[in-house]
């Protein structure tokens, strides 16, 4: 357990400064391909130590089966080239595989270790910002990396420090830190943090009107901020035939009809496949004269929805499969403090993924890693329990002597 702690510190602290603040940097680039190999070995290597947590690995044997099938038929139907398969494969794993992985080894950290991990996640955030100036001589600026190295300090400055009211506000300073230049959908973002810690009490029952009304209430606040970038794009941008974002939502609906049941595979729509090596598609449905998403167009793989598309009817019922799976298991933690960072982890990456493709980039694996973390959490409290009761008995056996 010790190798296992130790090893997802030093990856911790590798991850926030090149994967997501730097990752633009020369060098820096492929770290995040790396890494996620990296842990993909730790995890084959560990695999037979009897504390790891052995529950997720059918699951994930099946996510990797499925994966494979689609690689195969992405050869067979061959819409896209070789190159355009294979880069969409590789950012198409990680996500699955640094879930599946991080929860699976069961990472339990000392306070040290943590201690390591925050401090590495508030220099890199206040470095980030000294380094971008132009972040407060610009109001009109929106920099997506800052908002998501905020939020992903700020959850985990809130999940792995002791529940006090300090540390709680201290988790919303570090949130607030994005603020300086958000994007729009940052902020809907914010609001989830502020609604689930200071306000949620307990769990949500889906089926209560109470929580069906939470939610809304929720859901309008987010759209009231956020509004109007989401005009722009989902409202009344899909009237208009030359805004890339929309076309591409649009276009991902006719593909799913088209290629039925299974999409037309890997590397061929609104990834970054289909964009390094310009997916055929673009020219088959009139994308290519529109600005954005012609050959080396900025917004071929600017939000993650649409890719969906490539997989199909079948495609799109294994991924909402697998986070059907995930609430159910987010819904069972009994720790509020961990059901909390879940939920705000999965509401992050469901807005984040509107016009945003940080789920298949090294910018999504902090939000993958805080998820599995989270899922472990009634796993750990049993075993503490476990581990006290065991005391207890041994520390009455040694009295009775």
């Amino acid at each position: 357990m010790k190798g296992i702690a130790r090893f997802f510190t030093l990856y911790w602290i590798i991850y926030f400064p090149t994967c997501i603040a730097y990752n633009d940097l020369p060098g820096f680039s492929n770290i995040d391909e790396m890494m996620t190999i990296i842990l993909f070995l730790f995890t084959l290597l560990m695999c037979r130590k009897r504390y790891i947590n052995r529950k997720p690995s059918k699951e994930f044997i099946v996510c990797l089966g499925i994966i494979a099938f689609y690689f195969v038929y992405s050869l067979i139907w061959g819409v896209n080239v070789l190159g355009g398969i294979l880069l969409d494969l590789m950012q198409e794993v990680r996500p699955y595989t640094i879930i599946f992985c991080t929860w699976i080894l069961n990472p339990q950290f000392s306070r040290k270790q943590k201690k390591w991990m925050l401090a590495t996640m508030v220099l890199t955030l206040v470095s980030w910002i000294i380094y971008h100036p132009d972040s407060f001589e610009n109001r009109n600026a929106e920099f997506p990396v800052l908002g998501q190295l905020a939020i992903c300090t700020g959850m985990s400055w809130y999940l792995l420090t002791k529940q006090t009211k300090r540390n709680r506000n201290i988790a919303l300073l570090l949130v607030l830190m994005g603020m300086i230049a958000p994007k729009y959908k940052f902020m809907g973002e914010v609001v989830c943090f502020i609604a689930f810690i200071y306000f949620l009490k307990k769990r949500l029952n889906f089926r209560s009107p109470k929580t069906i009304l939470y939610c809304t209430v929720i859901a309008t606040i987010v759209l009231t901020v956020t509004w109007t970038r989401f005009d722009a794009y989902y409202v009344s941008g899909l009237n208009n035939e030359y805004l890339a974002r929309p076309m591409t939502y649009k276009t991902s609906l006719k593909i799913l009809c088209d290629y039925l049941p299974f999409g037309p595979g890997f590397g061929t729509f609104a990834c970054n496949g289909a964009w390094k090596f310009y997916s055929p598609l673009y020219y088959k449905y009139n994308l290519n004269d529109i600005w954005g998403l012609d050959e080396g167009g900025g917004f071929i793989c600017d939000a993650y929805y649409p890719t969906l598309a490539q997989f199909g009817i079948v495609g799109v019922f294994f991924f909402l499969w697998f986070w059907k799976r995930r609430f159910k298991e987010i819904n069972v933690i009994q720790d509020m403090r961990y059901y909390r960072v879940a939920m705000i982890t999965v509401c992050c990456l469901a807005i984040e993924q509107m016009a945003d493709s940080s789920w298949l980039s090294g910018k999504g694996m902090g939000y993958c890693m805080l998820l599995a973390l989270c899922l472990n959490a009634n796993r750990n409290m049993m075993i503490e329990r476990q581990r006290q009761m065991a005391a207890t008995v041994s520390e009455q056996a040694e009295n009775t002597k």
